[in-house]
Order: C-alpha cells, then structure tokens, then sequence
C-alpha cells in the first residue's frame, strides 16, 4: 500500500490486477480491497471513505494497455524502452499489441469491464484515469509524460 503525506491509503492496483490475470492466491486481497481495506483502516479508526481506490495512473498503462500489452512499449520516448517502471501486472489475452482479431478484442473489452466493476464497486473513494472510460490506448507506453 502506499500512502501520501496525509496518512490516506491508495489501493493497491497491482493486487487487483493480479486478481484479474489470474494469479493464484490473490481472492483474499481483492476481497479484502472491495470491501473497505479494513486490514488497514480499523486500527487507525478510520473508514473506508479515507481510502482512494485506483486501477491505473499517469505513471503506468492505461486500462486498454493493461489489458493489451504484457511488456512496456517505450521507444517512442527516445530512451530505448529503458524508462519506466517494468512490473505492470498487465496481459495481452494472447495478442501483444493492437490487433483485429475480434476475439481477442472481445476479451480485452470483457477485462476491462471487469476492472471497472470492481473499481465501481469497491468502499472508498473512487479515482478513474481520464481517457480510461472511452478505452484509450497509449500503445503499450506505460512512461506517456516522458
């Protein structure tokens, strides 16, 4: 988890995505996460409307990049892919990349609906990457600012 200045806890998206690409073990910590992060709040008395629930940021892959790529893509960047962080928790479903292959779209489009189910749904306040809502892609590039 980590935690900002204020003492406010930002969930941690790399357990759900974990959740969602189907790593072994990793139920417990999503439940733990819908529901409010207890784990963490009880014992500080504090609810879990202190927590911001996020699954992507500006420092990583946008959600249709999560769900499309499993590596980072950041020649375009002009450092030969070596800035940016390499630990996504990101899948391709099959397919590195853009594609046209409508099965693997459909699939891409399921995860996200996914992702974003569990993100509406979870305690806490919400925070949504602008863009994410209407599928935007970043090619792979999980370092866009650079």
């Amino acid at each position: 988890m980590a935690r900002n200045s204020k003492n406010t806890t930002i969930l941690n998206r790399d357990e759900v995505r974990e959740f969602w690409r189907g790593e072994d073990g990793k139920s417990g910590a999503l439940a733990s996460k819908v529901v409010g992060s207890a784990e963490i709040f009880d014992s500080a008395c504090r609810k879990p409307s202190h927590g911001v629930n996020m699954l992507a940021m500006h420092d990583g892959f946008t959600l249709r990049d999560m769900v499309s790529y499993t590596n980072k893509h950041n020649q375009a960047n002009g450092e030969d892919n070596r800035n940016g962080h390499s630990h996504n928790a990101s899948w391709n479903c099959g397919v590195e990349g853009e594609t046209d292959d409508a099965v693997t779209n459909l699939a891409r489009k399921r995860d996200v609906r996914a992702l974003l189910a569990t993100l509406f749904l979870s305690r806490g306040v919400l925070l949504l990457q602008q863009g994410d809502e209407v599928y935007r892609p970043q090619q792979g590039n999980n370092n866009a600012y650079a």
